[in-house]
């Protein structure tokens, strides 16, 4: 049996222009006042109680064990409405979740909707590579490596999460604003594209009361590294509770585009994975609380999402769906819109939604951040292969220009590639990486569900949005 590697190695990187700018230009101030009503809650994710299982650390080693407990995991959520439909958005510190275990956090939080405008519920991993195996995949190698209670416990906060949301409710307004970070990122893979633009909500009720924000931004959440074993939320952890301690505002974060992959850099030479944690979400909420021009949000909500099955071409991920370790739908068709290398594909979804003049782009893994603003490497693997328009592209022909990527969103398809740089190993596909003679980096497309997934995801994004 292969050896799943991490999904997030250490990076090398610098800065490079790409075709479209990750921070869109301010939407117009809303003619009259906004009046959101929006709740919060957060819930701690509780250890197994039982230990005859081994608890494994997530992100880059099989069969590697927690050894202490830095900070407890969190689910975070936020309901907001504008008194016509709302949506519930929850936060969790993971590095992943599938489309089933979406579906079962959905299911156990249904009955608190009742009485409720119609809603839409979207489940967010924080791709924290210092909590738990969610996956199954950083087990002994073969071996089904979640710990026998831990979705469990983990379905519990978001149920807390969110009842606790839907009690906080308050009429308020609703901002957006952006701040561009210096010197945060690295990026290991050619071309250089990130997303180096925070994107703030800020919720502030009428009554005066703590307000809520949303903080998102395109990088790993890895600033321990690959030797940690201390379960920990890292960087967005720090964030989130550096801005509570100063404003009293509640704080939950959102991952961007983060394949390719992105990550914070390492502030400390020799290294010390303590301080680097501190360092870079206190660097983060200091973005977080700068002061730059808000804009007002009309109190409009509309959810669009797509359902449609991605082609598989990763024997291992089928493997490992087989043996019950991953838990997403698989279809098996003769179509060969559906149906992978491996004659199946998988199922996952794609939303947009509205929060008046902004818009969240929701996508089911880890995005190259070129297949979202553009860009590409100069000698990609493939130079006759077309990569799809960019994300920005279509959202912007549509008027969605006002918008920011969200990754790991209701799923977990592993890294999005584009697909003219997507390169596998001859005699091993997808159990070893590619190793060219240019050199070139290849390592994603392992931990990839195949070439046809980025071109899939921009298809259905045209369609959605052009159905209105």
């Amino acid at each position: 049996m292969m050896k799943i590697r991490r999904m997030a190695p250490l990076l090398f990187a610098a800065l490079m222009l790409a075709s479209c700018s990750p921070a869109s230009s301010p939407a117009p101030a809303p003619s009259s006042p906004a009046r959101w009503s929006a709740g919060f809650g957060s819930a701690e994710i509780a250890l197994p109680a039982s230990s005859d299982s081994p608890l494994y650390i997530a992100g880059y080693h099989n069969g590697w064990e927690v050894t202490e407990v830095r900070d407890l995991c969190r689910a975070s959520s936020l309901w907001i409405d504008d008194g016509r439909v709302g949506t519930l958005l929850l936060s969790v510190d993971c590095v992943g979740l599938g489309s089933d275990t979406v579906g079962r956090i959905r299911e156990k939080l249904a009955p608190l909707f009742e009485g409720l405008p119609p809603c839409s519920v979207h489940v967010i991993s924080t791709h924290d590579h210092a909590g738990p195996d969610t996956l199954g995949l950083w087990g002994p190698v073969g071996e089904d490596g979640k710990h026998p209670e831990i979705l469990g416990n983990l379905i519990d906060a978001c149920e807390k999460a969110a009842a606790d949301a839907l009690a906080d409710r308050k009429p308020g307004r609703l901002y957006r604003s952006d701040v561009k970070t210096e010197d945060m990122l690295r990026d290991s893979r050619d071309p250089v594209v990130w997303d180096d633009v925070l994107h703030r909500l800020r919720f502030v009720p009428d009554d005066g009361s703590a307000g809520i924000r949303v903080l998102s931004y395109g990088a790993h959440a890895e600033s321990l590294r690959g030797a940690n074993t201390r379960l920990s939320r890292d960087y967005p952890g720090v964030l989130c509770d550096t801005v509570a301690e100063k404003t009293g505002d509640r704080a939950l974060f959102l991952p961007g585009a983060v394949g390719g992959l992105v990550m914070t850099r390492e502030f400390f030479s020799p290294f010390d994975a303590e301080e680097n944690l501190l360092y870079t979400g206190a660097r983060l909420a200091e973005y977080a609380l700068a002061e730059e021009e808000e804009r007002e949000l009309s109190p409009v909500l509309e959810n669009r999402t797509a359902e449609f099955a991605v082609p598989l071409d990763n024997t291992v991920f089928l493997w490992y769906r087989f043996l019950g370790i991953l838990g997403n739908e698989a279809v098996r068709s003769s179509d060969p819109e559906i149906a992978g290398e491996t004659g199946y594909g998988l199922m996952t979804t794609l939303s947009v939604l509205s929060l008046g003049e902004t818009s969240l782009l929701l996508i089911p893994g880890e995005i190259f951040p070129e297949l979202v603003f553009g860009g590409g490497r100069e000698t990609p693997a493939w130079p006759e292969v077309e990569n799809p328009e960019p994300l920005c592209s279509i959202m912007e022909r549509y008027g969605l220009g006002d918008f920011f990527a969200v990754g790991l969103s209701d799923d977990e398809l592993g890294y999005i590639v584009p697909p003219n740089d997507f390169l596998v190993n001859e005699t091993s596909p997808y159990l070893e990486q590619a190793e060219p003679a240019d050199g070139s980096r290849h390592y994603e497309e392992t931990n990839s569900v195949g070439k046809r997934c980025a071109p899939k995801i921009a298809e259905e994004l045209e369609k959605l949005l052009k159905k209105g």
